[in-house]
């Protein structure tokens, strides 16, 4: 059964007390007697006052009680004046159309005088109705009236304020309200903007806080016009509570700032599958703006290998269907440009009042955290490879060096001629071959644990010696020009890694043949810091780099090369120029006929002869990596 509102009191028709209305009733009666009275008192007087009396009774009846007291005491009045006029025409006084003209035209203005009261009561009775029904919307609305005074600079107020219920005073000087009821933080800015739109006739729109009796904190919306009449300047305006909406602002403020600064996409939405927020987060993964999605349904935008009806297989319509919370691993999400986005997520279930509302689903990219790993396996096989390899080399040099030895015992014993002795330096730059491979093996898997003199140039020999094989199967040409040959403290190890990655790029960047130029020089840092050290510059005639690609080049697991690339080696290279307290940069164009690649790494610091235990560890590395060829190595 629909609930039965009251009705307002200012709608119902104002109904009198009996005692009210016999009362006014008595008093229209007395009048119109008292009018009769005087007639008959008068009667010998030629000009009867009749008319006038009754008149006078009619208009105080109508005033005092309305319109039905007003046409009482009109009836018994026009009755007397009828029987009046009679007499007069009996005694032929006057004619009888002289005596009805007056009758009727006394009975005429009597009905109209009536009539006026009775509009000018029911005007005034609606003025009240509109003006209580004002109150009330201002009291419900929180709103109230406010006047600035120019002249004397004062503030009046009404009391629908709610805020002074208690306060007798609702004028006070301008500058006592600033001082009293504005909040200190806001008084200048109140007066400021008060004088500003009074000076230059603008609109007056504001909001600032006011205190109450108690001390507490109210905002308020403020606005107001000027108005100047007669020389006299007055700003009316209006004002109304905003402090429900300001807290409730703060709090949406406060729930953003939160959503923003989480890195895992928040993405809320409702029963029917449909987005109703996404959080920044999120924004920057999937690929839209939250305005560009809301409303669109969830399934068919980022979640489509999945059906909204399938409750089942679906950990988001489970969440909302069932009202429990769900997890999923890994799964795939679609982004705003098509590209997969592989993510680990959480849907939560949003209930009020056993109500469910929708759901909240938090997700992360877990595509980085793929590739990591798959890099570490890589990097562990390769670990493994090299300590094999390290293992193999090491083995396989002391069978070497035997073999060299008896070679170097056969060419001395002189019992070979011709033919079989360049047969015999054919083995024998073969095996130093093998000997030197073998080495550089060894040199790539060992580190060291601080920094030795390492010579850029022998190192980068190194690494073209072990993929010389490969560069002459992809017919690219090699061309090495060395400037300077000097040494610079570091560690040969992360050197080789450095060198030996731009390398193998370079040679998979041209794999239908090209050209790549290797330039070591002695030079001063491009910075400008006034530094000096080793210079190398790598060339090739690849297909070059975008400007885009560029930009990511150096990040993390960033890769052109598919599933064949890690997306570590320019990364990890970068780092480790960056510890030497060098420098690389890279300079590409991938336009048709004019595309290159070049690579440019600084690597500071000549060597400090200074310090013997560097010229030790030069030494003893000279010793190791040229060993004699009369005599043979130790493993």
């Amino acid at each position: 059964m629909p609930t039965q509102f009251p009705k307002p009191t200012f709608l119902h028709r104002r109904s009198s007390s009996l005692a009210k209305a016999a009362g006014v009733y008595l008093i229209a009666v007395i009048l119109a007697a008292g009018a009769l009275f005087s007639e008959a008192m008068l009667r010998g007087i030629t000009a009867h006052p009749v008319a006038l009396i009754g008149v006078c009774a009619v208009l105080i009846s109508a005033l005092i009680g309305g319109p039905i007291p007003g046409w009482i005491c009109l009836g018994l009045t026009a009755a007397r004046l009828w029987f009046v006029s009679l007499d007069r025409i009996s005694a032929h006084a006057y004619g009888f159309e002289s005596g009805l003209v007056i009758w009727a035209a006394y009975v005429a203005f009597g009905a109209v005088l009536i009539e006026v009261i009775r509009r000018l009561q029911s005007e005034k009775r609606k003025l009240l109705q509109h003006d209580q029904r004002l109150r009330l919307a201002r009291r419900a609305a929180r709103i109230w009236f406010w006047a600035w005074d120019l002249k004397q600079n004062t503030v009046r107020w009404s009391r629908e304020s709610g805020l002074n219920d208690q306060e007798e005073i609702r004028e006070l000087a301008l500058e006592s309200y600033v001082n009293v009821r504005v909040h200190p933080d806001d008084r200048q800015m109140v007066q400021t903007a008060l004088f500003e739109a009074a000076s230059l006739n603008q609109r007056f729109e504001l909001e600032y806080r006011i205190l109450d009796q108690r001390g507490e904190i109210h905002w308020l919306s403020a606005k107001g016009k000027l108005f100047v009449e007669d020389g006299s300047a007055m700003m009316l305006g209006m004002a109304s509570e905003v402090t429900l909406q300001k807290q409730a602002d703060e709090v949406r403020s406060h729930f953003h700032a939160v959503l923003g600064s989480l890195t895992e996409g928040v993405c809320y939405i409702n029963t029917a599958g449909e987005i109703q927020y996404m959080n920044e987060a999120a924004e920057r993964m999937l690929g839209y703006s939250s305005e560009q999605v809301r409303g669109k349904q969830l399934h068919a935008l980022i979640h489509a290998g999945c059906s909204a009806n399938d409750g089942n297989s679906c950990c988001l319509t489970a969440a909302i269907q069932a009202g429990h919370p769900c997890n999923v691993q890994e799964e795939t999400l679609t982004t705003g440009a098509g590209e997969k986005l592989t993510t680990e997520y959480t849907v939560a279930p949003v209930i009020s009042d056993n109500l469910t509302l929708g759901a909240v689903m938090m997700f992360r990219d877990i595509s980085e955290r793929k590739r990591a790993e798959a890099t570490l396996r890589a990097s562990e096989k390769m670990a493994a490879t090299g300590r094999i390899a390290a293992t193999i080399s090491h083995e396989l040099r002391n069978p070497l060096d035997s073999v060299m030895q008896l070679l170097y015992l056969i060419r001395q014993s002189g019992k070979l001629e011709g033919a079989e002795l360049q047969r015999l330096d054919l083995v024998d730059q073969e095996l130093r071959r093998m000997n030197e491979v073998a080495q550089q093996t060894l040199a790539l898997h060992r580190q060291s644990s601080s920094k030795v003199p390492v010579n850029v140039a022998k190192l980068i020999d190194g690494v073209t010696l072990l993929y010389g094989k490969k560069i002459l199967a992809q017919k690219i040409r090699l061309e090495k020009r060395i400037d300077w040959s000097g040494e610079i403290p570091g560690f040969p190890a992360e050197l080789r890694q450095v060198f030996t990655n731009l390398i193998v790029n370079a040679v998979e960047a041209m794999p239908s043949g090209g050209r790549l130029r290797i330039h070591i020089r002695h030079a001063r840092e491009p910075a400008g810091t006034g530094r000096t050290g080793v210079l190398v510059a790598l060339l090739d005639s690849g297909a070059g780099i975008s400007a885009k690609t560029k930009r990511q080049l150096f990040q993390p697991f960033f890769t052109t090369k598919g599933e064949k690339g890690s997306g570590v080696g320019l990364w990890a290279s970068q780092g480790i120029v960056e510890r030497h307290g060098g420098r690389i940069r890279v300079h590409s164009d991938d336009r048709l006929g004019r595309s290159y690649t070049c690579f440019a790494v600084f690597l500071p610091g000549d060597l400090p002869e200074s310090r013997p235990e560097l010229r030790a560890d030069r030494s003893q590395n000279q010793r190791a990596a040229n060993p004699s060829p009369e005599q043979p190595t130790a493993a």
